[in-house]
């Protein structure tokens, strides 16, 4: 049995069945953590969701535009507009009704966080990491969903590894580069969003043993 994280797919389905194919994920056997950003920006955005919701052994976390869809549809405000929804209107548009509702449930019920262990370690994993100053049974939505700059600076946790996505890895690695990061200073962050819809690579992080796999964007 493995443990795999991975963020941001953004709609890139071939991207993501290669990538599972390339870990030879056994869902009778392995456990893959998707940290939120599975919609928008690319162009099979709703077929990501629905393959995470009929397979096995595959946990979806609330992302930050996963968010921006919820509030949209209950009017809370219409930032969706702003950040490449398109691809996902135009999927859910040739759904029926009743299916559309039950992805926006399915949608709506996703987790913000989850702790993990594995082997002698402990991960917290969420899409944009956290408020370093405050226990995760605290931590505001926009702090799981929105975190950057001021996470990234600070020593997160001495108990979790914090593995997270939402911020594409190329503005983080020395050389620029779309690969995963290791936090070099305080060793107790990793973010996975290595920009594939950008252009990038679509990462998969095995938390057995810290080695990522990747695919590169078709």
């Amino acid at each position: 049995m493995a443990t795999y994280c991975i963020s941001d797919i953004h709609g890139c389905y071939d991207e993501f069945m290669a990538l599972l194919n390339k870990i030879k994920f056994n869902p009778e056997h392995d456990a893959v953590y998707i940290l939120g950003d599975v919609i928008d920006r690319g162009s099979r955005p709703i077929d990501c969701v629905q393959f995470i919701q009929k397979t096995k052994c595959i946990y979806f976390l609330m992302g930050n535009h996963e968010q921006m869809l919820l509030d949209f549809i209950d009017c809370k405000n219409n930032t969706w507009y702003h950040n490449g929804y398109e691809a996902t209107m135009a999927q859910l548009e040739l759904l029926p009704e009743g299916e559309v509702d039950k992805l926006v449930d399915y949608i709506r019920r996703r987790p913000y966080y989850k702790t993990v262990k594995v082997g002698e370690k402990r991960f917290f994993l969420s899409h944009a990491g956290l408020n370093p100053r405050i226990p995760f049974y605290d931590q505001s939505d926009r702090a799981l969903l929105w975190s950057r700059k001021e996470f990234f600076g600070r020593k997160a946790r001495n108990t979790h590894v914090c593995i997270f996505g939402h911020t594409p890895t190329t503005y983080l690695t020395a050389n620029g580069d779309f690969s995963v990061w290791f936090d070099p200073i305080h060793d107790d962050k990793i973010c996975i969003d290595c920009g594939c819809v950008f252009g990038g690579r679509l990462a998969a992080l095995r938390l057995d043993d810290m080695e990522p796999f990747y695919v590169e964007a078709l």
